[in-house]
């Protein structure tokens, strides 16, 4: 069944366009996610107001509003045009609104299946989501969030970090469902130092290689709860004794998406926010999903549909 809102409307896949070349990439992309889940896709620019007359310029706050206006206008016409050459039949509809971004869309994501968004070009996703909308969305927002760079999408398996359970247990749901829809693979990665706190179910006495058998085995557990629910997902568990961010990125070599999780500023996705960005997201050219731990993810039946 397909994700619907209380007066049974089906949530659309949302996509912010911000006038970037990223954000165009984000529109093809989401169109693409829109199609496959059967969903409409929603674009939204939204911009603050001004607030006072220029006089100096010779020009007020209502010509000013204006101006942003048509130009918001004319970058969700172009975002437009390039989701419907991606998404041939898709419904599209798109919205200008006067407010703050950051409201704006974390507003959104409350009627939203996942909220799409383009890097805006920063060599750093981290840096992007640093005090912009997309902090607000990874900490407020009400669905899973996808940030898309530039470049051509990908071939991959869905990459999925989990850094402790049941915080990570709706990232590797959204994982799962990631690559039942685009016909791939998971894997689920967890990594470990000597400093790195206790999991649940992981031993810590006996040596390094008790550990990372002892931590293995308790992934294989965790993920399995979800994985018997897609039996036509292969999957398979790794355990990394080194830092996350460097372990993620250079896994992301290979993956089609990243799939990160959060409780806020912690876990896999709160290194988002700080130097581990720079490892990560800087150089991830896939796409990557941030997973709020208390985010409800629809249920799929055997073959496919939503629940």
């Amino acid at each position: 069944m397909t994700e619907r809102s209380g007066d049974g409307r089906p949530n659309p896949v949302v996509a912010g366009m911000d006038g970037s070349r990223s954000a165009v990439e984000a529109a093809r992309w989401a169109a693409g996610e829109a199609l496959r889940r059967g969903l409409p896709l929603r674009l939204v620019s939204a911009y603050e107001s001004a607030g006072r007359d220029y006089p100096t310029l010779e020009v007020t706050a209502a010509e000013v509003r204006e101006a942003m206006r048509e130009t918001a206008v004319r970058r969700l016409s172009g975002a437009r045009k390039t989701a419907a050459e991606a998404a041939p039949g898709l419904a599209i509809t798109t919205e200008v609104v006067e407010g703050d971004p950051k409201e704006v869309l974390v507003e959104e994501s409350r009627r939203a299946a996942l909220v799409v968004l383009g890097s805006r070009g920063f060599g750093s996703v981290g840096r992007f989501l640093l005090g912009s909308s997309g902090l607000a969305l990874a900490n407020h927002g009400q669905c899973p969030l996808v940030i898309v760079r530039d470049g051509d999408a990908r071939p991959g398996p869905v990459l999925v970090g989990v850094d402790g359970w049941p915080a990570s247990a709706a990232a590797v749901r959204f994982a799962f469902q990631e690559a039942a829809e685009l016909r791939t693979s998971v894997t689920a990665l967890r990594t470990w130092s000597e400093l790195g706190a206790v999991q649940p179910g992981v031993r810590r006495l006996g040596g390094s290689r008790v550990v990372h058998d002892s931590a293995r085995r308790a992934l294989a557990v965790e993920v399995s709860s979800v994985a018997h629910e897609y039996p036509d997902v292969p999957f398979g568990c790794v355990v990394v004794r080194g830092r996350a961010g460097k372990t993620l990125r250079e896994y992301g070599e290979r993956a089609g998406l990243i799939v990160v999780g959060t409780r806020g500023r912690s876990g896999f996705a709160g290194m988002l926010f700080g130097s581990v960005s720079q490892g990560l997201a800087g150089r991830a050219w896939c796409p990557v999903a941030v997973v709020r731990a208390d985010t409800e993810i629809p249920q799929y039946t055997k073959k496919g549909s939503r629940t």
